[in-house]
Formats: structure tokens, sequence, C-alpha cells
């Protein structure tokens, strides 16, 4: 009888102490971000058909810099492709971001932070109008600025590009001269009135050919490895801070 008594007792106390352990390796699991989306940091990546990983269309799911950065930053961080082929800043392009269900999506993500980046397509001959690709850039800070988390915000400078047959136009119409002098100089003025981070991608990737596809628009696996270590030492650097 004392024996039965005292087997039910440890047997008990047994369960009790692994019922236990097995709670604290769950707290531990979400605490270090391996388990449970929402415990996570959620990076929302905005932006065009560079963003997306069109020129690596076949492996984007691992080649484009979502993915990369992915990589890089490991368990703890969730990062999200929101990137829209032919999409645009301006509200007049013709594809504006704003418009987008990408867009619409982006925002429901609930970010913590934020990574932007829209230029290129705005340069087009058709699309450009300085007064208007501001004013959706502004938008689109803003309005995740806005939100409720407060999420960290990087501003991109759109990535140098260039003709392939060295005239002034690129592939798609898309002016090289505008991306270098116009595209950057609003970025970076915006950047500093609305008080989000800046990063210059067009000065890391300036003159660079090698980086990019037969169009001179779009990274290849070379050209997404630059741009995603080029963001993750920034994410890097303000982690540290």
């Amino acid at each position: 009888m004392f024996l039965e008594k005292y087997a039910r007792s440890f047997f008990k106390r047994k369960m009790v102490v692994v019922g236990v352990s097995i709670l604290l390796v769950i707290l531990l699991l979400f605490k270090t971000g391996y388990l449970g989306e929402g415990n996570k940091v959620r990076i929302a990546c905005v932006g065009d058909s560079l963003t997306y990983g069109s020129g690596v269309l076949k492996t984007r799911e691992t080649n484009s810099y979502p993915a990369k950065l992915q990589k890089k930053l490991g368990n703890s961080y969730e990062v999200l492709n929101f990137g829209l082929r032919n999409a645009t800043a301006s509200a007049q392009g013709d594809l504006p971001y704003l418009e987008s269900e990408e867009y619409a999506q982006s925002l429901e993500s609930n970010p913590d932070i934020v990574i932007l980046m829209l230029g290129t397509n705005d340069s087009k001959i058709s699309n450009w109008d300085p007064v208007e690709y501001e004013a959706g850039l502004r938008k689109l800070l803003e309005s995740y600025i806005a939100l409720d988390n407060a999420p960290t915000v990087y501003l991109i400078r759109s990535p140098y590009c260039f003709a392939v047959d060295g005239s002034d136009i690129a592939e798609y119409t898309i002016q090289p001269s505008v991306v270098e002098n116009e595209i950057g100089a609003i970025a970076k003025t915006l950047a500093e009135e609305e008080g989000v981070s800046f990063i210059d991608l067009y000065s890391v990737t300036d003159g660079q050919n090698e980086l990019y596809t037969s169009d001179g628009i779009h990274f290849n696996k070379s050209g997404y490895e630059l741009f995603s270590s080029t963001i993750y030492q920034y994410l890097l650097e303000e982690i540290e801070e």
C-alpha cells in the first residue's frame, strides 16, 4: 500500500517537472523567434521589379534580395516581399503602387521595419514627372510612418542602371540620367524631411555593369547579393546601436 502511494506521488511529481520543462522550452522558443510568427521581427520589402526579383525570375524565392536578406538575418526575422513589377511611386504612372494589392498587403502585414524603393519605373519617358514622383513617394512614406506600431522606415535610393547600346535611353524607355540626378535627390530630401533612414544604393552599384542582366536594369544573382548585403549591414548597424 505504501509503495503504491509512493509510486503515485512520484509519478505526479515527475509529470509536473516534465510539464514545467516543456512550458519553459516553449517560452524559450517564442522568445528566440523559433516558434510563433507573431514574435518575429517582420520586415516589409516594398518596391518594383528590383524588389520582386525579375532579374532572377526562375529562382526569385531564393535569389531576390528579400530572400537573401531573410537568409542573412535568420529565424528571428520574417522578411516579406511586396515587390510589384512595373510599379511607380507616382499616382500618374503605368502602375501606381498606391493602388495595388501589394500595397494594401504591406500595410496589413503590421511590419516592424519597412524597406521602400521605388523610382526606376517613374523615370520612364511616359511616366517621369518630378512633382508627381515626390508626391507619391511622400504619401507612401507617410502611410507607413503612420502605422500604429510605428515601424522603422528605410528609403532606398534607386540603383544605377544603364543603356546597353550606350544611348541616353535604356530598356523600357527608362532614363538613366533621371535615375542618377533627379530620383536620388528627391528621395534623399524626402528622407530628411520625413525623418527616415536613407540608403544610397546608387553609389554602391554605380558603374558596376557586371551586377546586371542583359537589359542593364535588373540585377543578376551577384547584384542581388550586393543589394541584400548592403541592406543587411545597415540593419546590423542599427541593431548594434
